[in-house]
């Protein structure tokens, strides 16, 4: 049975994983398959696409050994969790355990008098 191609030579392949879920939302949200006027989205679709109001967050990379990497896998997958929830949470008990001062909420620390 030959293959089929793609443009470049290449094997043509059906989307999995997240590429397939990447392909329904792209379908969802372009109103594919939905009944309504054509460029009026849906009160759900709405919602999604509103700015999400919370704290300012910034990437924070760093390299840890693959035995932490894994009990932080079990953890947000037992809890239903996310790795920056989990990280945050762990980050503020060490903080508060070695009294690191609180930051305000553009990140500045102010030092507190004794």
């Amino acid at each position: 049975m030959a293959k089929a191609g793609n443009s470049e030579g290449g094997a043509r392949r059906r989307p999995t994983g997240a590429g397939r879920a990447a392909v329904g939302a792209a379908k969802r949200a372009s109103g594919a398959g939905e009944i309504g006027g054509a460029g009026t989205p849906s009160p759900e679709l709405t919602a999604k696409l509103e700015p999400r109001k919370g704290p300012t967050k910034v990437p924070l990379n760093t390299r840890v050994l693959a035995s932490t990497e894994a009990r932080l896998n079990w953890l947000v997958n037992d809890r239903q969790s996310t790795v920056t929830n989990v990280v945050d949470v762990a980050l503020q008990e060490f903080f508060d355990r070695y009294r690191v001062p609180p930051a305000d909420h553009d990140g500045r620390i102010t030092e507190q008098e004794s």
